[in-house]
């Protein structure tokens, strides 16, 4: 990704703001770190969170040259213990439109400070506003502008622990109209090791059937070239039982209406599998195989449907690699072997050499990868843990995906 910020060692390097006392006289700044002083001017009316209104605030605005991501921020080390309240608006001073907004980062985790992101369009003014909800002394924040790169080939293995890449080159479509579509979590751990799970997740309907959209930044495929679509998913909180419904395609644009809708699976009547610790390792698993008729752009599209309140689908791993075609697998003699004493994994072809070797864990996380060259190769296996896992194995620019118990 590349960000435009900067790193400030001197006082003159910060951005002070003492015009901005209400939106209209909002101070514009630049990317960077912006010293707030002791909040004394006019608090936000338009309260985006439905909260209490407060009785002061600070007002900043920033404008985008391009299309972009903005993230602000006052989750800084020297704003440890403070607590903030961050709510950013476009449109006018007269009718503001809530783009974003935070109270805490981590409320269990007794951080109050703000933190948000959201997508900026080229030439709009954003107004940025803190207010006095819980305090009202002098602080300081950063503004991010980032344009993220998408990536628009395979391989590619996405387990959405970038919200900004999500935001920047995912496309989502709210269909029903309920207000809540696609989103990303990041900062729930769903196994109790400290560690947060990432996902994608679309919003629980309360009324209406459900239908809402995920898209995929665009890859260029190459036609009649095989490719391998690998989703994991799960399910929590729904209702009623067996009303959860999840389906994938391949379109040729970023859109429910997209002309070409080619069906990868439509699984109805999804029920949560394993206990909440367990959401992800015990994910459901559909590796599908998709081979372009002429060479373009597509993109993975997920729809999520039901009824009304129908639970949540849990996307964790998106994938998309070459397959290994059913002419490849009745003219190559592939074989694997795994020894548990030597901690060795041992892959021969019988006509092809390999490309290389990405081992998963079952969470859907790469371990290893090697680039490989040869017909027969020995893949030492000693630095990870037991346990089983899943490799994507190149030959010829075509995948093979096996399974296997390290112990």
């Amino acid at each position: 990704m590349k960000k435009i910020t900067f790193a400030f060692f001197a006082l003159s390097a910060f951005q002070f703001g003492y015009s901005q006392s209400d939106c209209s006289s909002a101070l514009p700044i630049a990317p960077g770190i912006t010293s707030v002083a002791t909040l004394t001017g006019t608090a936000p009316t338009n309260i985006c969170d439905g909260d209490v209104p407060a009785t002061a605030g600070a007002w900043y605005s920033y404008t985008a040259a391009t299309a972009g991501l903005i993230s602000v921020s006052s989750d800084l080390p020297a704003n440890a213990g403070g607590d903030t309240n961050l709510m950013v608006y476009s449109g006018t001073c007269g009718a503001l439109i809530c783009e974003a907004f935070q109270d805490d980062v981590d409320l269990d985790g007794a951080n109050y400070l703000s933190t948000v992101e959201f997508l900026a369009t080229a030439g709009v003014t954003y107004y940025i506003a803190w207010d006095d909800r819980w305090e009202a002394v002098a602080f300081t924040f950063e503004l991010v502008f980032d344009t993220p790169t998408c990536a628009d080939a395979a391989p590619y293995a996405q387990n959405f622990s970038d919200n900004g890449e999500f935001l920047f080159c995912y496309t989502t479509e709210d269909v029903d109209a309920d207000g809540l579509s696609w989103i990303t979590q990041q900062n729930l751990d769903l196994d109790g090791d400290g560690t947060n799970e990432t996902f994608a997740t679309n919003g629980n309907s309360a009324v209406g059937p459900k239908n809402d959209w995920l898209f995929s930044p665009g890859f260029t495929l190459t036609g009649g070239i095989a490719y391998q679509v690998l989703s994991r998913f799960n399910t929590i909180g729904a209702t009623s039982p067996n009303t959860a419904s999840l389906e994938a395609f391949m379109t040729d644009a970023p859109s429910s209406s997209a002309s070409t809708q080619i069906p990868l699976f439509s699984q109805t009547g999804i029920t949560t599998q394993g206990a909440f610790e367990t959401l992800e390792s015990m994910a459901y698993e559909n590796i599908n195989i998709f081979t372009p008729a002429t060479s373009g752009t597509y993109h993975i599209a997920y729809r999520s449907f039901g009824a009304g309140a129908s639970g949540f689908i849990l996307l964790f791993d998106s994938n998309i690699d070459f397959s290994l075609s059913v002419a490849e697998v009745d003219t190559t003699i592939f074989k694997h072997y795994y020894d548990n004493v030597t901690d060795v994994l041992t892959l021969t072809s019988s006509d092809r050499a390999f490309d290389h070797i990405q081992i998963y864990n079952i969470m859907g996380q790469e371990i290893l990868k090697n680039n490989l060259s040869q017909t027969t190769e020995s893949v030492n296996l000693s630095g990870i843990q037991d346990g089983i896992y899943f490799a994507n194995i190149a030959l010829a620019g075509r995948l093979k995906t096996i399974r296997f118990l390290k112990q």
